[in-house]
């Protein structure tokens, strides 16, 4: 997963038959089989010099032509694809030009301590946890960890990190305000942060309301200033926390006014402001943030059209997503977690026909076009009638609320994984990714998908 952005496919082998046949290879075996060495001298100069060289030369004929049909079955390319990494703080390099924070506030950090801390705490740090789904799970249970700052004895609590999916929920909402299909975000990453808070005093538990408490400043300027003197007692799950990390994305959020517009058209009512395009970088994706003063947003050739009551306006927003291959800084060596869709011919033939044959083979096509081919693969699928025992995990689109059938009404397509790192904290993750995307595509089955 060395590049996110990668096609991966450049003609190295053939699209349409993903294993080709090598034919040197097979004869290589064959004569092995031959225990006579006149005979196989014999058979090895006629087999390779003859049968071969054809093999050889119509294989690169049909090569030819396939890339012919590639170039007349094209699809447009996907300017929209994300890219998703994690990194420790010091590493973060604010020059990279791929990867950006998925919230702005983690470069701020006593902004952000700021803003999360409340009544029932304040924020310490936030932690990323590097377990599977399950291991997770038990984690979540524990509701509170004794740990001490500096000499002092103190009470930790966690919270799931709602920043990070408010920004996923947020980029879908600005997905579907500019008309362009939403393809899951695997949020693999996202899912396995967590706020870190202290509690207030058990003697007092009202004085982290009064400023003038000097204890509580005290508390209050050790959790601020003073990380390092912070020790949890994490137990068994010690092991999985990795303090001080931020993830990253391929995607910014960059202010705009009316003054980098062209002159705006108008019927005496509303106002089009043309957002221009040509100056941009072709294979990016550009996105118009909505807000209460737009009414109307449209992609043109070369450009993005504004429809609004206003003629003057500032503080607008167009989300940049990055499309060019992903620079990995010193310190980026986490796995790219990405939605990119690996090309094929079949593919291609099958977008832009609108194809759904729903067969065995497509099925598991369509999920190992998905970048999950370093994690895990499908083996097999069942059709049953309920889900039975097992648990429907929580899908990567929570916010997409399009359910016109109850998924309890539903047959269930039971899909069926084989783990190719096996323990990798992960694979289920990838599970997920691949369930909560068929499910955007299929909506006459419950999807549900385990490793075996």
């Amino acid at each position: 997963m060395e590049n996110g952005m990668e096609n991966g496919d450049g003609h190295s082998r053939l699209a349409v038959q993903e294993y080709p046949f090598d034919v040197e290879q097979y004869i290589q075996k064959r004569l092995r089989e031959i225990d006579d060495l006149d005979e196989r001298r014999f058979a090895k100069e006629v087999l390779l010099q003859g049968l071969g060289k054809i093999s050889c030369c119509m294989e690169e004929k049909y090569k030819r032509l396939e890339r012919r049909i590639l170039d007349e079955v094209e699809i447009a390319a996907n300017q929209y694809e994300s890219v998703m990494a994690v990194v420790r703080w010091e590493d973060y390099d604010p020059i990279n030009g791929t990867l950006f924070p998925v919230a702005a506030a983690d470069v701020e950090p006593e902004k952000l301590a700021e803003g999360l801390s409340d009544e029932k705490g304040r924020f310490v740090e936030t932690i990323f946890l590097e377990a599977s789904g399950e291991e997770q799970k038990r984690f979540e249970e524990i509701k509170t960890f004794p740990g001490t700052i500096g000499q002092e004895k103190a009470v930790f609590t966690f919270r799931r990190a709602e920043r990070y999916r408010d920004a996923v929920e947020r980029l879908y909402q600005v997905f579907l305000h500019n008309g362009i299909l939403w393809q899951t975000v695997n949020t693999g990453y996202l899912d396995k942060f967590y706020d870190v808070f202290v509690q207030p005093s058990v003697e007092n538990p009202a004085d982290i309301k009064r400023s003038g408490d000097k204890r509580q400043k005290e508390k209050d300027d050790l959790t601020k200033n003073r990380l390092k003197e912070i020790k949890i007692q994490y137990g068994e799950y010690g092991r999985y926390v990795r303090r001080g990390m931020m993830p990253l994305w391929n995607m910014e959020y960059l202010p705009f006014s009316s003054t980098e517009f062209m002159m705006p058209c108008t019927d005496g009512i509303y106002y089009e402001h043309e957002f221009s395009l040509k100056d941009k970088v072709l294979d990016d994706g550009y996105l118009v943030c909505p807000n209460e003063d737009i009414l109307e947003i449209r992609h043109e050739e070369g450009r993005i059209i504004v429809k609004s009551q206003k003629e003057i306006f500032q503080d607008w927003e167009i989300l940049h997503l990055v499309q060019a291959q992903t620079i990995r800084s010193i310190g980026y060596d986490a796995p790219l977690l990405t939605n990119h869709k690996r090309d094929s011919f079949i593919r291609r033939y099958s977008e832009k026909r609108g194809a759904r044959l729903m067969t065995k083979m497509d099925l598991f096509r369509r999920i190992m076009e998905l970048d999950i081919r370093e994690f895990i693969e499908v083996e097999d699928y069942e059709i049953r009638e309920k889900r039975g025992d097992i648990p429907k995990a929580e899908g990567m689109n929570w916010f997409v609320q399009d359910e016109v059938f109850p998924m309890e009404s539903r047959r269930v397509l039971f899909l069926i994984f084989r783990e190719k790192q096996p323990g990798h904290y992960l694979n289920d993750s990838m599970v997920r990714f691949v369930v909560s995307q068929l499910q955007l595509e299929i909506s006459e089955y419950c999807c549900v998908g385990v490793i075996r």
